[in-house]
């Protein structure tokens, strides 16, 4: 008798405002696609606001950890605005069940912030297909802005978020935005170099924009997912998200500054217009500037 053969698993690793929610909702129309919504990144959002409410560094592993990790998650459940689970934000949690997940298809979807240094790469699973998710920063940090100010408008009181005068990397105190790019790039190193992926696929979002059919299927065709172009339009409900497993049951719907656009999206949008310098505001002007030589690193090794 042949034996099953070897479940495909992939890891798309991104940035925030990389079109990747909109395209694992693509994907999900895939029979048999298991999907994984970022879940350490969520670790990483609950260690950096418990660092910041308790001055301590979350512990990584849940046994034993019970009490400091349940203070992490209910702190991240606040500003979000949605139940996450406890017992599934610890990285020790996360790489044992992507291990062990066993879908025919297996697609991790997450943050390369979240694993930014030796002590939280120890925790990124073996035997996965390794994908990088990059955009232009300015169209990546132009959309990250816009949602964090809306963001910082619901978590703030009236008139104490002015348009003009917000900066995405100050306010943004609980993410490194500034490193966003430099994070992604040298997660890629690691990773080849490492041994986890030789090969690892760069994927650019505004390529995908602009010939979603040619891009998506090379895309599926390198990481052995099976590909129509029926995939190119979809449900605009959000409840395959109901699906995905979730740091909590309802993120990807309830957290409505970052994930509203994409979880109501029904196919992608045709690439918009590149802004130019002088329509930046200045923030997004100045990150892009500090990002853009990570990303066009990155560039030279894209599909």
């Amino acid at each position: 008798m042949a034996s099953d053969p070897t479940p495909i698993r992939i890891i798309l690793w991104c940035l925030p405002r990389t079109i990747s929610t909109a395209l694992i909702k693509c994907l999900s129309a895939i029979e048999g696609l298991e999907v994984w919504f970022e879940p350490l990144c969520y670790s990483a959002l609950a260690a950096s606001l418990y660092k910041i409410a308790s001055g301590q560094d979350a512990p990584l592993v849940y046994e034993g950890n019970e009490e400091a990790i349940a203070s992490a998650a209910e702190i991240l459940s606040s500003v979000i605005g949605s139940k996450v689970e406890a017992d599934r934000i610890a990285y020790a949690t996360v790489k044992k069940e992507l291990e062990s997940a066993n879908g025919k298809y297996v697609l991790v979807k997450d943050m390369a912030f979240a694993v930014r240094d030796d002590s939280t790469r120890a925790y990124i699973p073996t035997g996965f297909r390794h994908v990088f998710l990059v955009r232009h920063p300015v169209r990546a940090y132009s959309s990250y802005r816009k949602a964090c100010l809306k963001m910082a408008k619901r978590l703030k009181a009236e008139g104490e978020v002015d348009d003009l005068s917000f900066d995405v990397e100050i306010e943004d105190i609980a993410l490194p935005s500034k490193t966003f790019y430099e994070d992604l790039h040298s997660l890629w190193k690691y990773v080849r170099e490492s041994g986890l992926d030789p090969e690892p696929i760069v994927l650019d979002a505004d390529d995908l924009l602009a010939r979603p059919s040619e891009v998506l299927s090379k895309f599926c065709r390198l990481v052995g997912l099976p590909y129509s172009d029926s995939l190119l339009q979809w449900d605009s409900s959000t409840a395959v998200a109901d699906s995905w497993k979730a740091p909590g049951e309802a993120v990807a719907k309830d957290f409505v500054t970052m994930y509203e656009t994409a979880m109501k999206s029904s196919c992608f949008m045709p690439l918009s217009k590149l802004a130019t310098r002088n329509q930046l505001p200045a923030d997004v002007a100045r990150l892009s500037d500090a990002s853009m030589k990570f990303y066009q690193k990155l560039l030279k090794s894209k599909l």
